[in-house]
């Protein structure tokens, strides 16, 4: 295990192209100027409100991510 914090977060990064609920593919958001994992996140948040709106995750994301 390495000490890094930086490769130790890099390794906690969830998979976000696919749901875990349904296994739908997730595509991110179009490019905006953000980073490609935050429009990442917010395709993912958007299938989440979609197709699962009762999900906890929709509750407190930071939890999850």
């Amino acid at each position: 295990m390495s000490d890094n914090p930086r490769l130790t977060a890099a390794a906690d990064v969830r998979d976000l192209s696919s749901c875990e609920v349904c296994g739908a593919s997730i595509e991110p958001d179009p490019p905006d100027g953000f980073t490609r994992y935050a429009r990442e996140v917010a395709g993912y948040l958007d299938h989440f409100a979609e197709a699962h709106p009762d999900h906890p995750i929709l509750d407190a994301p930071e939890g999850f991510l």
